[in-house]
């Protein structure tokens, strides 16, 4: 027997009484139905005691937007246990992605014309604490950022927890609220030192915002958004904001875009490697050379690929990339040579994560031993990894030590400086940042800094390599107040092809001036004769 369904009236009848709040909205915003129950939660006078849920129906060709309002305090209607275990995150209270989808997307439908942003708020390092601290601590610390985060938001906003320590925050409202300044005060808190199971921690958090309708007008459209911001920020340093980066201006540099440019490249050979000197600024002679990749267009022309190395690397094909430029210098050797010199030596950048790899350094360094002078080349591996100073230096350094491989730190003084890192991986070579060098005779504080960083790694036995040098005022400055021999720039020469080298350039150019550096093709070098 079917069973029978009570009439209009009963129906409305029994939703008077219900015990919990019903409101209905069209998709104009306007009620069309409000129970009793829900009259009183809206007029409550301790509203944190109820527990207010949005969701988003349609019936035949018309949408509704509904309210539901359930008392904490009483026994709910369903299981609580399920509930919790289907839309809430488990380590940090907050809503899940499958919750924040449904809420924000009633949001959007409800008020398709609002002010809005999303924000992913992604804590900095947690790959190093979790390789350094462990997992429980890990998840302490994401815990207590989430608890700090749920007092930085509006009571108005929609906090949730994705995963792997992002966060996402709904700004639904920007009428009165000025956003640069909302997320500058989110990661100022996350830079507030936490204490984790009785120890005290420092991170710190980045930031990626879309807005709502430019970047998207659904839940995920905003995600994918933001997430774009996101990398970008983070592309340039962390605990930095970010803004989706206007495609519509730059077509064709969307991430996916890039990928897919990079997969293709490389299935089809058209990586290649590029070469910038090492130069002595006393003698003009060329003691090294750093590799660097280049992508060859339709034209023949040479191309930066922008930030390929975190794309590479989320994409799956970073050690692919590497297999690649290190083939193509073993088997340019004998034009390396004819370019240079036998005795200069050879640096490959390495990135952090490959560095601390037992086994992709070790088919790294058989590949660089197959040569008959291993000591020739440098690995470049910035600050990044040294952090973890434990594993570099018991894992790792071993092996690079046997294989008579050199080491080099890349980008110093910028990222994660940190003196005890230093004194537990020994480096053969210390690169300073351009930064330190830029205008340096017209600032007495980077000219300290320099020399602070000078002294630090004479006193620990490495070779000092300074970066980014572009005009004849920055070498005048090298030459005369410091120690440092080598220097890398645009002054000297940009990074080239070898069959961009003819070996009618003799030498390096007499010093040119300031102007020439910045606005000229730099000439490509080849080293002294007397030198080969």
């Amino acid at each position: 027997m079917n069973p029978v369904r009570p009439a209009g009236a009963d129906l409305e009848a029994i939703l008077e009484h219900a015990p919990f709040g019903l409101a209905i909205a069209d998709s104009e915003g306007q009620r069309v139905y409000v129970n009793q129950q829900a009259s009183l939660c809206s007029s409550a006078l301790e509203p944190h005691a109820m527990r207010e849920l949005r969701f988003a129906s349609k019936t035949g060709d018309r949408a509704f937007n509904c309210s539901l309002w359930l008392d904490i305090e009483a026994k709910p209607v369903f299981d609580e246990e399920i509930f919790r275990l289907a839309f809430f995150d488990e380590l940090t209270g907050l809503p899940n992605k499958t919750l924040l989808a449904r809420t924000i997307g009633a949001e959007l439908e409800a008020q398709p014309d609002a002010e809005a942003a999303l924000l992913l708020v992604d804590l900095d390092g947690l790959g190093r604490t979790n390789d350094y601290y462990g997992a429980a601590f890990t998840d302490g610390l994401i815990a207590a950022f989430a608890e700090r985060l749920s007092g930085c938001v509006r009571r108005s906003d929609i906090l949730g927890y994705l995963s792997n320590g992002m966060f996402c925050v709904f700004v639904t409202d920007l009428s009165d609220l000025d956003l640069p300044d909302y997320a500058g005060a989110i990661l100022d808190r996350s830079k507030e030192p936490f204490q984790v199971k009785g120890i005290e921690t420092f991170s710190s958090a980045s930031i990626g915002i879309s807005m709502f309708a430019k970047d998207g007008a659904s839940f995920e459209e905003l995600l994918v958004s933001a997430d774009q911001a996101l990398r970008g920020a983070k592309s340039e340093s962390k605990g930095r904001v970010g803004y989706k980066p206007d495609t519509s201006a730059r077509p064709g540099n969307g991430d996916m875009s890039v990928e897919q440019r990079l997969r293709t490249a490389l299935r089809d050979h058209r990586l290649c490697c590029a070469y910038q000197p090492k130069v002595d600024i006393h003698t003009n002679g060329v003691v090294g050379i750093e590799t660097l990749l280049r992508w060859r267009d339709d034209d023949g022309q040479l191309r930066v690929l922008g930030d390929f190395v975190n794309l590479a690397t989320d994409a799956g094909i970073i050690d692919a990339v590497s297999e690649h430029v290190v083939d193509e210098v073993m088997t340019s050797l004998p034009q390396i040579d004819a370019v240079f010199s036998h005795g200069t030596s050879i640096s490959l950048n390495i990135t952090a994560h490959q560095s601390t790899d037992p086994d992709f350094m070790r088919k790294l360094l058989d590949r660089l031993t197959s040569y008959r002078r291993p000591e020739r080349f440098v690995l470049e591996i910035t600050e990044e990894a040294f952090l973890n100073g434990d594993l570099l230096s018991r894992n790792i350094m071993p092996m690079v030590r046997e294989a008579g491989v050199k080491v080099s730190i890349d980008d110093f003084g910028v990222g994660y400086s940190s003196l005890s890192a230093l004194a537990a991986v020994t480096a053969d070579e210390l690169k300073i940042d351009r930064s330190f060098v830029q205008n340096v005779h017209q600032r007495p504080r980077s000219q300290s800094v320099l020399k602070a960083i000078e002294s630090l790694g004479r006193a620990l036995g490495m070779t000092l390599v300074i970066e980014g040098v572009e005009t004849r005022e920055e070498v005048d400055y090298l030459k005369q107040h410091t120690a440092i021999r080598i220097a890398q720039g645009y002054y000297f020469s940009k990074p080239f092809a070898l069959e961009e080298f003819t070996l009618d350039d003799e030498a390096l150019p007499a010093a040119r001036q300031p102007e020439q550096a910045r606005t000229q093709a730099p000439a490509r070098s080849s080293p002294n004769r007397s030198q080969r």
